[in-house]
């Protein structure tokens, strides 16, 4: 019967077959098409027999780059009672990803001969064939035994003909070979099967061994009824005296063991043994495990045994379990010493600060930085000695003070060396120069001389021959581009963006984290969370010094962007914006793209620039609602890009005001600088549209994908690339790119945080369905909250039409961004999970 079933390896390449391609299509399996009804046929044998609709596609989601796919259309009573049901197509998949890819290899180029028209007809392991597909197939089956005979056939189902698998099993194992194959899965060495009455079923050579060595006169004889080691035999081995309940122990730990196994059913049972060696009389211990099995061949079930020899194990916890005893108390006799000490070296602190207050009581200079205050504040409270409300209060206010840069410098150190009376004026500048690095911005030997006027001072900003009285001017007549001066507004925007240390750990995290907590970060800097974290990564990536900014300036003018994004906006608000500047610092500094220097200084700069101003002002509605009702934007910008062209305009304003604009005049007067700023800028954010998309990444992918002499397209990668020779038009597809993953970011983003950032993204959409509604016009596609579900119901397909193809194709060409792409495939998955679980 499977001689007819299976045929030959020859007789699928019979001549009456029609003529097939070599490339596009591969040759027919057979010439007879069978019908489902045909199949019944197969019932009738008394071997596992299925049918099997096998595939391997191209699916970068799955691990390997590959996703199998396995359909069973048939199986007899014979295979559904040994293997099981068929898994459904997700379990499927994710046994074949839990494979090695050794495995998988081996199943792939079986099923290829199989579609190449071979029977194949192996001795080999089974688990690999037909374990991801049945749900039945056990460790503890003896399937790597079988012979599998497998061959393609052609089946007519559902109205059209597909190629399929018959794959029929012929067991040609002996018992022990089916027992000791089930054990050797698992447990390699020193393993017994034994029956629920203790009677030795099978036996690996290194137990029998070992069993000899240690039961002395006891000898293993054939089989489990004519004397042969039972599983009491196992538990008596040694002389009783070792137990200290004797014989009576022996037995009752027999039955413990039994009764664990078989009526409680647990998965794991242990039992420590004492036996006396016959070799040299020692006591020792040994370890008897012991885990539920099936014993393949009488299906009943049974107990696998593991005996092995753990004296050395107990001698070691016992003299861990000593020196652990000695060491608490060398820790507690070290403890006493340790408050003696402290005690004695608090009493010679205080006698040490009067002898200094007498000798120095002219002049005093707190040296403790606000990082030093804190931690004194918090060892008072660990010893035991909580400072007083009014020390509390001072550190409070010392903390709300401190800029990030003064954090480890004594609080109030310009103050106390400039300010003071009691030391030389001139010494103090040095002292501040050496200490700080920088020149007070408040002293000049002139005012210390009553010598000239600050305010009249000439303006390092301008031109050396511009004289100062022609810079802009205030109603007031001061001057705006005058760093001289720090007004009260200008303190207010200084202190706003101030620190404490819960703070600088999050600017910390944000300079390092791909998982950064954006929402964590907003409730600790309220009001300042865009401005607080662009400030600093600015500042610290060097161009303050670098193109001579204006602090006080570009906070101010942060502070207004961050005013300009509308709080009510669920979605585009500032904390998302907040969020996209954190990515766009991770894909620049961490994601391989300034070390590919594919960036110069000022294209990073004007990177950060666009990330913070890219949704300036948005409505809260999109492009579509804008031009639909004939919205002056959509009129403005001739309904091309309104809100982005928005964006960029308003935010140019806000810098166009001499007020704002933090840029030197050298700066300025470059027109080449300022022409690259802005092209940047205009490149980066008129490419967050949408409607952009895909002509944006099919640009950038053709642009970074080298075609080898044969085979298909390969991507290059950023290390292999001499940026100098790329053409400005593709670098700046680079620099589009880098914000239009950013823009989207959450996608990456913890799970929770994600899931955060999907579900206001909805409700926006809800609102401007609202909006649609209440002004006539049809409501959006997903942006009616009366109907069942929003935007989230799209995710999957956002993610592989949208996201997973630009978050891949940055990944190919910056390497070091793959931590981005995990993070967006982990979202994918549970995007998956929740659609599998909505059937």
């Amino acid at each position: 019967m499977n001689e007819l079933l299976l045929g030959s390896a020859s007789s699928a390449n019979s001549p009456t077959d029609p003529p097939q391609s070599p490339v596009y299509r591969l040759p027919q399996p057979s010439y007879h098409i069978w019908t489902v009804q045909d199949l019944q046929v197969l019932s009738e044998l008394h071997n596992p027999v299925a049918v099997t609709v096998s595939g391997v596609f191209d699916n970068p989601h799955r691990r390997g780059g590959l996703q199998h796919t396995c359909r069973t259309i048939f199986q007899n009573k014979v295979c559904l009672e040994q293997f099981g049901q068929p898994r459904s197509a997700t379990a499927f998949a994710d046994a074949i990803d839990n494979m090695t890819e050794e495995v998988r290899s081996r199943r792939r180029l079986r099923l290829r001969a199989n579609l190449l028209g071979k029977s194949v007809q192996t001795r080999m392991d089974a688990h690999e064939l037909f374990g991801p597909v049945f749900e039945g197939v056990s460790p503890d089956m003896p399937m790597h035994l079988a012979r599998i005979h497998s061959k393609a056939i052609r089946v007519e189902s559902a109205g059209h003909v597909e190629t399929a698998i018959l794959h029929i099993v012929e067991t040609e194992a002996s018992t022990a070979e089916m027992r000791g194959a089930a054990m050797h899965n698992r447990s390699a060495k020193h393993s017994f099967l034994f029956t629920q009455q203790g009677l030795l079923l099978h036996a690996s050579k290194a137990a029998l061994e070992a069993y000899d060595q240690g039961s002395g006169d006891m000898a293993y004889t054939k089989g489990p009824h004519d004397g042969g080691i039972t599983l009491k035999h196992l538990f008596h081995l040694g002389p009783y005296q070792l137990y200290p309940g004797g014989k009576e122990e022996a037995h009752a730990a027999l039955e413990e063991g039994l009764n664990d196994i078989f009526n409680l059913q647990l998965e794991h049972h242990c039992h420590l043994q004492p036996y006396l060696s016959s070799s040299d009389g020692t006591a020792k211990w040994a370890k008897i495990e012991m885990w539920p099995m099936m014993d393949p061949v009488s299906e009943t079930l049974a107990v696998l045994v593991k005996r092995h020899d753990v004296t050395r194990d107990v001698k070691i916890n016992e003299q861990l379990t000593t020196q652990g005893e000695a060491l608490q108390r060398h820790n507690q006799e070290l403890e006493q010493e340790q408050r003696r000490l402290e005690q004695e070296a608090e009493g010679l602190a205080q006698r040490l600060d009067a002898v200094l207050q007498d000798k120095f009581a002219s002049y005093s200079f707190d040296s403790d930085t606000p990082i030093d205050k804190t931690l004194g504040y918090l060892q008072s409270i660990i010893k035991g000695k909580p400072p007083s409300v009014h020390t509390a209060v001072e550190l409070y206010n010392v903390l709300s003070k401190s800029d990030t840069a003064s954090l480890r410098q004594p609080v109030g150190l310009e103050q106390q060396l400039l300010k003071d009376n009691e030391m030389d004026s001139e010494v103090g500048q040095s002292m501040l120069q050496l200490l700080k690095g920088t020149q007070s911005s408040t002293w000049t030997r002139s005012q210390e001389d009553g010598k000239g006027d600050p305010s009249q001072a000439e303006d390092p900003a301008l031109p050396a021959d511009t004289p100062a009285s022609s810079a802009p001017t205030d109603d007031a007549g001061s001057s705006l581009t005058s760093p001289r001066h720090q007004t009260s507004e200008d303190l207010t925007a200084m202190i706003a963006l101030s620190v404490t240390p819960m703070v600088e750990r999050f600017l910390q995290k944000a300079e390092m984290s791909w998982c950064f907590d954006i929402f964590g970060f907003t409730e600790a800097t309220p009001g300042n969370t865009l401005a607080m974290l662009t400030f600093h990564l600015v500042k610290r990536a060097g161009f303050v010094q670098l193109y001579k900014l204006d602090e006080v300036k570009l906070c101010r003018i942060l502070q207004a962007i961050e005013a300009g994004y509308q709080r009510d906006n669920p979605y585009h608000n500032s904390i998302h914006v907040t969020s996209v500047v954190q990515m766009t610092h991770m894909l620049l500094c961490h994601g391989g793209v300034l070390k590919s220097r594919a960036m110069d200084p000022l294209e990073h700069f004007s990177s950060y620039w666009s990330a913070a101003i890219h949704d300036y002002g948005h409505t809260g509605v999109n492009n579509d609602f804008l031009i639909k009702s004939r919205h002056e934007l959509a009129i403005t910008y001739n309904d091309q890009s309104p809100l982005e062209n928005f964006h960029l305009a308003a935010s140019t304003r806000l810098i166009q005001d001499p007020r704002n604009c933090f840029v030197p005049v050298e700066f300025m007067a470059h027109p080449t600088n300022v022409r690259r700023y802005r092209d940047v800028c205009i490149d980066q954010v008129l490419g967050t549209d949408m409607k952009k998309h895909f002509d944006i990444i099919s640009r950038f992918q053709a642009a970074f994908k080298t075609v080898p002499s044969s085979g298909a397209p390969k991507p290059n990668t950023s290390n292999s690339m001499n940026w100098n020779e790329v053409k400005p038009q593709d670098k700046t597809l680079v620099f589009q790119m880098v914000l239009k993953c950013a823009d989207i970011g959450h996608l990456a983003a913890p799970a929770e945080t994600h899931k955060r950032w999907a579900f206001q993204l909805e409700e926006e959409f809800f609102r401007q369905g609202d909006k649609e509604r209440a002004v006539g016009l049809p409501v959006s596609p997903l942006m009616d909250r009366n109907q069942t579900g929003g935007m989230t119901r799209s995710q999957l397909g956002f993610f592989n039409i949208v996201g997973l193809p630009l978050f891949k194709a940055m990944a190919e060409l910056f390497e070091e961004a793959q931590p981005m792409l995990e993070g967006v495939m982990a979202n994918l998955r549970l995007w998956e999970q929740a659609a599998d679980t909505a059937l």
